[in-house]
């Protein structure tokens, strides 16, 4: 069977869930992931794979031609679009009818919440319609999600909200092995000289950063590392805080960074976004072993549960008696490291999430083309019962 997973930017950190679906539908299936790439060039963290077909991203009218190339690049048996953006969805679904072939519709962020109807006033760039990412085109393909012959999530919000069934972004347990990096070496290589918070995932506003920052800052000697772009964190606001700025490293190199680190913090704050999003980076920090403190938001307890430090999002406080615990009790935080990995690999790991994908593709292969998906549905993967 050949499956495509499309994805509607390969230059953006969006690209990681679709690598992840095509990593785990690649152990069942020759999968490819297809997607368009701007000028600027592909995600700095996603690999380099000979699976990975791109196209160049234009706006409209140009991006007519970034359609059509899609679109035939899509040649597999079943479609797995993964957002409901005009470059991953919208071309599924006309691929789909034009081939008389199932459709799959990935959904791991409330994406309508990142630019909600009631900025578009204040910011027609949101919704011009020469940018194929308008916020009009992914709200009315969102709107559209039960077209798709089924729907996968990432969290139980969004099944709450959506149907379908969940798949967990997974690690990669195999890459991400802590007996396979010399721990002395890797913080050599990025400069940690003390101990060392990282904060490894992209910092959007609702990602919890300056609270972090203002945690850490409490505890003697302790730094946050952060993995960002020349461009981010540029304000004032930012520099009183004790951050290592770290470039946005190839996927290859995650596991050594996350091995330098003494303790992973996803301190995600209590928003809409929030509420939707499963942070991927966990399932990483898990399958390296790594002790964990993150905020009670979204499916973080359900995964955490008994692996990690919990802490109500926002909690200053909170972040700081955690992250000092761990980093004064390293025999303490080293336990809940290895018990983190252990649940990474019996339940997380690419090929359990490879499994349950499995089944999702043939139930869609064998339904008669155009039969809807079911919504909503109460099913749950990878022993994510939420």
């Amino acid at each position: 069977m050949k499956l495509t997973i499309l994805s509607h930017s390969l230059s953006s950190n969006a690209a990681m869930r679709a690598y992840r679906l095509a990593q785990a539908a690649r152990t069942f299936s020759d999968a490819q992931l297809v997607g368009p790439v701007k000028d600027s060039g592909p995600w700095p963290g996603l690999p380099n794979e000979p699976w990975i077909r791109t196209v160049r991203y234009k706006r409209f009218p140009r991006f007519f031609k970034s359609f059509v190339s899609l679109a035939e690049a899509a040649d597999g048996d079943v479609l797995i679009a993964v957002k409901p953006y005009l470059a991953s969805f919208g071309v599924a679904l006309v691929e789909a009818e034009r081939r008389q072939v199932p459709v799959i519709l990935d959904v791991d962020d409330l994406d309508v919440a990142f630019r909600p109807p009631s900025m578009w006033h204040s910011n027609p760039a949101l919704v011009d319609l020469a940018q194929p990412k308008s916020a009009i085109y992914v709200s009315l393909l969102t709107k559209a999600a039960s077209a798709a012959n089924a729907i996968t999530v990432s969290s139980a919000a969004l099944q709450q909200r959506f149907g379908g069934t969940i798949v967990p972004h997974g690690g990669d347990t195999e890459l991400f092995n802590p007996a396979r990096v010399d721990r002395d070496s890797a913080r050599r290589a990025v400069g940690f000289t003390g101990p060392t918070v990282l904060f490894a995932g992209t910092p959007n506003p609702h990602k919890g950063l300056e609270v972090l920052g203002r945690a850490v800052a409490r505890l003697a000697n302790v730094r946050v590392a952060v993995t960002c772009r020349d461009t981010d964190l540029a304000g004032a606001n930012w520099a009183s805080l004790p951050l290592q700025r770290i470039p946005v490293v190839p996927y290859s190199s995650v596991p050594a960074l996350l091995a330098a680190a003494d303790v992973v913090a996803i301190p995600q704050l209590e928003s809409e976004v929030a509420r939707y999003q499963m942070p991927m980076k966990v399932f990483d920090a898990m399958a390296m072993g790594k002790p964990i403190v993150a905020s009670a938001v979204s499916d973080l307890p359900h995964v955490l549960d008994g692996c990690g430090l919990l802490v109500p999002p926002g909690d200053v406080d909170g972040l700081a008696r955690a992250i000092g615990y761990l980093v004064s009790h390293p025999e303490e935080a080293r336990t809940l490291g290895d018990r983190a990995r252990a649940r990474c690999v019996e339940t997380y790991s690419i090929g359990q999430i490879g499994k349950s994908l499995c089944d999702i593709v043939r139930s869609v292969s064998t339904r008669p083309p155009g039969s809807p998906s079911e919504h909503p549905a109460t099913k749950s993967i990878a022993g994510a019962d939420l």
